[in-house]
């Protein structure tokens, strides 16, 4: 049998009541932060469909909103383009992720180059104000959604661009809630 040898000091139970006492009063806030973090975020992204089924040969329409959910102005980038999640964070501001019914990951069929968004993309925001696609897009224009079954889709944002036109852009990136829709045959 082993015999270890610990060191303790008559010191110890004192510095450790002096260490609780100082953290006890941070536990709500802490626990405040951990439970609200979206209380931080001053944004949020919405994925929406038209409905929740779909036939195998029907349009899957989806619209994406981006919300200033903070308390001051802020400014986006409205141009909100889709691109695949492969390609560089200057070439989208929206990107896709779409699960399949057999829990795959599925690959986004665009993708492709593109240049800085113009000045006039970039909007302020107000507190409660939204920017949305110009356009509801066909999500079976991005990915194969041939296979009947559930799908699971989520939208992701982030903008990288701003500074270069002076302005101090969101840059965060803001995922969607997971939305699920079905095709059938």
């Amino acid at each position: 049998m082993q015999s270890y040898n610990t060191y303790t000091s008559s010191k110890t139970p004192a510095l450790l009541k002096k260490v609780s006492l100082a953290i006890l009063p941070l536990i709500p806030v802490l626990l405040f932060v951990i439970n609200d973090v979206s209380a931080l975020q001053p944004t949020k992204l919405t994925l929406s469909f038209d409905k929740t089924e779909y036939k195998k040969s029907e349009p899957v329409m989806m619209d994406i909103r981006l919300e200033n959910t903070g308390d001051k102005p802020i400014y986006v980038n409205k141009r909100l383009l889709i691109n695949s999640e492969e390609r560089p964070a200057g070439s989208r501001e929206i990107s896709l992720s779409v699960t399949s019914p057999d829990g795959k990951k599925l690959p986004c069929k665009v993708s492709y180059e593109t240049g800085f968004p113009k000045s006039d993309y970039f909007v302020s925001l107000k507190p409660q104000e939204s920017v949305k696609l110009e356009n509801k897009r066909d999500l079976r224009n991005y990915f194969d959604l041939t296979r009947p079954g559930e799908y699971k889709i989520i939208a992701t944002y982030q903008n990288i661009y701003g500074d270069e036109i002076g302005i101090d852009a969101f840059k965060d990136k803001v995922a969607s809630d997971p939305v699920t829709i079905k095709i059938s045959e």
